[in-house]
């Protein structure tokens, strides 16, 4: 493994902006190119993913969470009868 210096790091650094701003400006570009129909759509797409992405994830995570308890518990009363 090559080792860490603050050059190398400075190096990544700087790539990593510089490939965020290229990014950035692309992302401008295609915005200023939409019609505003197509814009519209957009950041309402854009708007229920942002909004629905997180809600999923946060019922996946509570439902895993009390089915995990549940399978806790009913091993738990399994293991005390026999």
């Amino acid at each position: 493994m090559k080792n860490l210096t603050f050059s190398s790091i400075n190096d990544l650094l700087d790539d990593i902006v510089r490939a965020t701003m290229q990014a950035a400006r692309s992302l401008g570009r295609a915005i200023g190119a939409m019609a505003w129909p197509q814009l519209l759509a957009t950041c309402v797409v854009l708007a229920l993913l942002i909004t629905i992405v997180p809600l999923a994830l946060t019922l996946f995570i509570a439902f895993m969470l009390v089915k995990l308890v549940v399978a806790a518990i009913v091993l738990q009363n399994r293991r005390d009868k026999s």
